[in-house]
């Protein structure tokens, strides 16, 4: 009965961590969308190039460097330098939502 009971336990701690891992997967895969308000709102769209702290400079469609800056409050996608990204950005330089260009 011990070994019956141990199986069903092991089963039961391997399955739920296989499907907590599954949901942080198709977490990661989904991709930020910008509200209906904020596709009213300026957008910068280019290259990233570099990533200090809460400052991002992208190199725009007309060759201009262009550093915003995001937080906390930024909705955004995992980016790495050299991504083609689409930001849309406050008049003060605050990025709300930042995703991939394709």
């Amino acid at each position: 009965m011990k070994p019956l009971i141990w199986s069903v336990c092991t089963l039961m701690v391997l399955g739920g961590g296989v499907g907590t891992v599954g949901a942080a997967e198709s977490m990661m895969d989904n991709e930020v969308t910008p509200t209906l308000g904020e596709r009213l709102k300026d957008t910068v769209e280019g290259t990233l190039l570099k990533i200090d702290g809460e400052s991002y400079w992208v190199k725009d469609t007309d060759g201009k460097e262009v550093k915003l800056h995001v937080d906390a409050s930024t909705r955004r996608d995992k980016v790495m330098i050299g991504d083609k990204v689409k930001a849309y950005v406050e008049d003060s330089g605050h990025i709300t939502t930042l995703q991939h260009d394709e």
